[in-house]
């Protein structure tokens, strides 16, 4: 069922589509979160508190051009809320784990060095994914995990889309820096690491 449909679905209290939208769209907001908390705990409350608002608000739902967008520009004021929150009774964030990344799977059947190619591909993209600076990982990850636009990547943070294009530019060629030495010819690199 398409993104419109569900939101109608809501509009209309359907408890069902909500569960469906929410199931869709946590692991983008989730991560969304963590770019600005690095706390699995604080993003957690920030993901609910942001699926509350949309069921509150989901009488006008059906409104919303761009959902993608209304979700994280949601999330990052809820994060900012928690961040003040946090601030205001001094608690630490602790360091935790990044959050993995993977690789699509490719089409049809893969040989057992295929396989095994692509998780240490996986293991050291994730790695170098992990190196980037923060706010350049966050739109690397937006924009190739969640599929999202630099225009709607711009909007969430409230950046240039010059400013976007410029981040993900530098991701990409970090990356493809960081992994040629592992895997000098495998010409799908850069397929892998670009994403506009």
């Amino acid at each position: 069922m398409d993104t419109k449909a569900v939101l109608q679905l809501i509009a209309e209290d359907s408890r069902g589509s909500f569960d469906l939208f929410y199931h869709r769209y946590y692991d983008r907001v989730f991560r969304f979160s963590y770019y600005f908390l690095k706390d699995k705990e604080a993003c957690r409350e920030v993901v609910a508190d942001v699926f509350v608002s949309i069921w509150q608000s989901r009488h006008q739902l059906a409104k919303i051009e761009n959902i993608e967008t209304y979700l994280y520009v949601i999330a990052r004021n809820e994060a900012k809320r928690n961040i003040a929150q946090r601030n205001a009774h001094r608690v630490r964030f602790r360091a935790l784990d990044e959050i993995p990344v993977h690789l699509e799977s490719t089409e049809g059947q893969s040989s057992p060095e295929d396989d095994l190619t692509e998780k240490e591909m996986e293991h050291y993209l994730t790695l170098a994914i992990n190196e980037l600076p923060d706010r350049c990982r966050a739109i690397y990850l937006m924009a190739r995990n969640d599929g999202m636009r630099p225009k709607e990547i711009a909007e969430a943070f409230s950046i240039t889309e010059s400013t976007v294009r410029v981040q993900l530019k530098i991701a990409a060629e970090k990356l493809t820096d960081a992994l040629r030495p592992y895997f000098p010819n495998l010409p799908l690199l850069l397929f892998f690491l670009r994403v506009f």
